[in-house]
């Protein structure tokens, strides 16, 4: 060891000469407190010789990169130090410095990486940048003003996040968070295509895994249904990715959720978003308007991304209909209008607000939720509409209005399965198979609503005249009534070969069960069962049926003889 360590600094020492000075903004190390002063945050470290000439040269240029940086010791937890070899020479030895200059990045104690592009003032400064984003360690009492801009996906990778970096990393977003299980198939064949979306996401948004089987506490807190489970995460609030996990639609995804997504308004395009939209939030405002509040409703419309329609519109003869005074925040939901009446300089009671009025009393029911509201417990009063037809409007504005009072009488009804109705509407023109299907309807037929349960797969086809009930509110509200009161009798969504189909499934799924669980059990018992069939029913050898033959022949002539 010793002779070593003299090898390595005369090899040093025989490129170098003059001497270097240290940086003003790198704390000088020695081995007594080297350790220590490493074992916290980030340190990036600079091991030198003041007689090497290449250690001269990037002098002035590592002391202006500490100094640019150094208030991120304070606010990042990432720091410079520097090791003087021929003053410290074993402890060079103890971290293998062979040559001058060497920098190392530590993170907590440990070498992370070797720096090793050239020495210039650019290069050394996107080091520092991308290693300052990714072993970022704000202490406590630091605001995330005072931290500034942080580089977001440096390196087009995805990192590993756990129970000591996810909290401190996605504090900095955005940040494409997947939960996974080590075990789980579906995780294992999306890992390349992850791997390929954090390289286009470079720059743009911060790609993650978090390991639920390492660190349960995160994804429990962050309530994991299941793997994998796809999050965005930023300005402290998390949007769940329901959507196909393919590399195009998971980036349109991610790039769509951290840009603003505020659409313009007017007053001509009022009565369109009310029929597309369950639920519209319009923001009015003017030149006067303060930009930090229009700045808060960006904020809001990549919050809640792909979750609510946010609109914005100076249009002064959109506020007088709408009757909001500029600046204003108003919501449009199931022909009502409620007005946000707090402050629009207050961000959490803003997105409370929103929280509370996003959800629509009655669901429009869409390729991505039909699946998810149907499956629900419960039963569903669904309108089965096509918007091609004129009397669609009216049904559904009657459907609406049936659903507000429906709840306002909730405490004097007896609602099924002790659970208040959903109420829905489906756009049956795209789903005319399920509706001829399951229902036996046909288009010419519609509107229609049905009480159904997509669980139990029974509904309620009539009202108590044996036909479609009228989509009218006195109507549908004795409708529920009757079903409520046990009058009406459910029929079954199956066709006769769907029942039959589903008893032999029900039937079979023990036997599938036994099969799964214990498979070597199940071929044994199977293959025994075959072996058995096939003794039965194989056909006799030669000599038997030769036997057999002559048996017959002499009974027969016994038989002759009597």
């Amino acid at each position: 060891m010793f002779m070593r360590g003299i090898l390595s600094a005369a090899i040093a020492i025989a490129a170098c000469s003059s001497s270097a000075h240290a940086s003003a903004a790198s704390k000088n190390l020695v081995e007594s407190d080297f350790d220590s002063y490493v074992a916290d945050g980030a340190t990036f470290v600079k091991f030198y010789s003041p007689e090497c000439e290449h250690s001269q040269k990037l002098e002035p240029v590592w002391e202006q990169v500490a100094v640019e940086h150094k208030d991120w010791k304070r606010t990042r937890g990432f720091k410079f130090a520097e090791v003087d070899c021929l003053a410290q020479g074993g402890l060079c030895e103890d971290h293998d410095i062979v040559s001058y200059p060497t920098t190392m990045l530590y993170y907590k104690g440990k070498v992370i990486t070797k720096y090793t592009k050239k020495r210039t003032l650019e290069k050394l400064t996107e080091f520092v940048e991308d290693m300052g984003s990714e072993y970022i360690n704000v202490p406590e009492g630091v605001s995330l003003k005072e931290v500034g801009d942080v580089k977001t996906n440096a390196l087009g990778m995805v990192v590993n996040l756990d129970n000591e970096s996810f909290y401190r990393r996605t504090a900095f977003g955005p940040w494409l968070v997947e939960y996974y299980a080590p075990w789980c198939g579906h995780c294992q064949a999306l890992a390349p295509i992850y791997d390929e979306l954090a390289s286009q996401l470079k720059g743009k948004v911060n790609v993650a895994k978090v390991d639920c089987t390492r660190n349960e506490d995160i994804c429990r807190k962050q309530r994991v249904p299941g793997y994998p489970t796809i999050k965005l995460h930023q300005f402290n609030s998390e949007i769940e990715y329901n959507k196909h996990r393919t590399l195009e639609h998971m980036t349109q995804f991610a790039l769509g959720a951290i840009v603003p997504s505020v659409k313009p308004l007017d007053s001509n395009d009022l009565e369109n978003i009310k029929r597309q939209n369950d639920v519209s939030f319009v923001y009015i405002h003017d030149s006067k308007t303060n930009p930090e509040i229009t700045s808060l409703i960006d904020t809001q419309s990549q919050v809640f991304y792909d979750q609510i329609s946010l609109y914005e519109s100076s249009d002064a003869t959109l506020a007088s209909e709408l009757s909001v005074s500029s600046p204003g925040l108003v919501a449009l939901k199931n022909n009502r209008l409620y007005k946000y009446e707090g402050s629009l300089t207050d961000d959490k009671a803003v997105r409370k607000w929103i929280v509370e009025t996003r959800d629509p009393l009655v669901i429009t029911l869409t390729p991505e939720n039909t699946g998810r509201i149907l499956s629900k417990r419960g039963w569903t009063a669904l309108g089965l509409f096509d918007p091609s037809k004129p009397a669609t409007a009216n049904a559904r504005h009657e459907l609406i209005e049936t659903a507000y009072k429906y709840y306002e009488m909730i405490s004097e009804r007896s609602p099924l399965d002790g659970q208040p109705l959903r109420f829905v509407i489906l756009d049956a023109s795209l789903w005319e198979n399920y509706v001829r299907g399951a229902f036996n309807l046909e288009m010419s037929q519609l509107p229609v609503v049905l009480v159904i349960n997509s669980r139990e797969e029974i509904f309620y086809p009539y009202g108590l005249d044996g036909r479609n009930v009228p989509v009218e509110e006195e109507a549908l509200l004795n409708y529920f009534t009757n079903i409520e009161s046990g009058i009406l009798v459910p029929k079954s969504m199956l066709s006769t070969a769907q029942k039959a189909f589903r008893f032999v499934q029900k039937q079979t799924r023990p036997v599938v069960k036994f099969a799964t669980e214990r498979p070597m059990m199940a071929l044994f018992i199977a293959t025994a069962f075959l072996l058995a069939i096939m003794r039965r029913y194989a056909p006799e050898a030669p000599q038997e049926e030769e036997a057999k033959k002559k048996e017959g022949e002499e009974g027969g002539k016994d038989i002759k003889q009597d």
